[in-house]
C-alpha cells in the first residue's frame, strides 16, 4: 500500500511539463502553448497523474483543436511515462 501511495503523490511541475512537451518534435510551437493551456489549472499545485489522464483524455475529445489523434497520443504517452 506504501508503494502505491508514494507513486499516486508524485506530480508534474510546469517546468517538467514544458520539457517533455518540447521533447515532442511533431507539435508546433502552437500547440505546445495550447497544451499548456489545457493544463494550466493543475499547475500551482502539480499534475497528480489522475489530472494528466483527464486533461488528456478531455484533449482527445476535442475536436474544434487543431491536435490530431496521432499527437495527442504522443502527448499521452509523454506525459504518463514521467508517472511510471
Amino acid at each position: 500500500m506504501s508503494l502505491f501511495s508514494f507513486s499516486s503523490s508524485k506530480s508534474l511541475s510546469k517546468e517538467k511539463l514544458n520539457t517533455l512537451l518540447h521533447q515532442i518534435t511533431a507539435l508546433s510551437p502552437q500547440e505546445r502553448e495550447y497544451v499548456k493551456a489545457a493544463f494550466s489549472r493543475f499547475i500551482t499545485g502539480g499534475i497528480s497523474k489522475a489530472e494528466a489522464e483527464r486533461t488528456v483524455r478531455q484533449l482527445k475529445l476535442n475536436f474544434a483543436d487543431n491536435l490530431d489523434a496521432g499527437e495527442v497520443e504522443r502527448i499521452k504517452l509523454k506525459i504518463l511515462s514521467f508517472f511510471t
